[in-house]
């Protein structure tokens, strides 16, 4: 399942790779070539309006609160039955795959303490991002739980 959002929705952008989904944000105004660039993908907008032209032309489409990141999630994961384990696999910046790396090869990206610590790193090639499981991880957790929380 691959999400195509507007411009206004960058915090659930956000969420969604936390949650190993693969997302486009637009960048600007939704325009008839970006529907038709990304056709395949899941819409994913609050303008009534951009609704009605998804659905004249058959584009999936998902019209969600415009201003509570907790109601579109809660939306989402029950409209779509999402998963919402963290797989922290996709990078929260630009959406690209991560890949395992070994931490040898970027000791002069990581933290002393870090290198200490941890041994498992992925690496964005996109965003040349390092990213290891830190203790942010249950902060993460902690906030997801409380967005999807009845």
């Amino acid at each position: 399942m691959e999400f195509f959002l507007e411009a206004s929705l960058k915090g659930l952008n956000k969420w969604l790779r936390f949650l190993g989904y693969k997302t486009t944000i637009c960048k600007n105004k939704i325009t008839r070539k970006e529907i038709l660039k990304h056709k395949n993908k899941i819409f994913l907008i609050t303008s009534p309006i951009t609704a009605e032209f998804l659905e004249k032309i058959g584009v999936k489409y998902l019209l969600l609160p415009r201003d509570s990141l907790k109601a579109q999630l809660k939306m989402l994961v029950n409209k779509l039955n999402l998963n919402t384990e963290l797989k922290l696999n996709v990078c929260s910046l630009c959406g690209e795959e991560l890949v395992s790396v070994k931490k040898e090869a970027f000791k002069d990206l990581i933290p002393p303490k870090v290198y200490q610590f941890y041994d498992e790193f992925n690496y964005c090639p996109q965003c040349k991002k390092l990213y290891w499981q830190g203790d942010h991880i249950k902060r993460l957790e902690e906030r997801l739980k409380s967005l999807i929380e009845k």
